[in-house]
């Protein structure tokens, strides 16, 4: 059993990561990333989460929320993120560039 390290889910039968936002130095909040490619058997192929979920952490398919390119290899964070499972009272947090179209890999 692989877990999330983050949601502590196990990563095979957890429906979605409990971790929805991600936090840049500036403490400005996103929204994760729930956009899928088509896998088979309605879950992500890398992290197994069911189409409109949230992907675990390291997860190859999740997009960064501020640029869309694959979050795991994008430059906007370095080692300035950080998840959080719940907002801080009157924070508001950015939706991802992306929901509507990717950009071109």
């Amino acid at each position: 059993m692989v877990k999330c390290s983050y949601c502590k889910l196990e990563m095979k039968e957890a429906d979605s990561c409990t971790f929805p936002y991600l936090v840049d130095f500036k403490q400005v909040h996103y929204q994760r990333s729930k956009v899928h490619f088509k896998e088979p058997g309605g879950r992500c192929g890398d992290c197994s989460i069911k189409h409109g979920g949230i992907h675990h952490f390291g997860c190859d398919v999740e997009r960064c929320p501020k640029c869309g390119y694959q979050l795991i290899t994008c430059k906007c964070w370095g080692k300035n993120l950080y998840l959080v499972s719940v907002l801080p009272k009157g924070t508001k947090a950015k939706k991802a560039c992306h929901e509507k179209k990717f950009p071109s890999d």
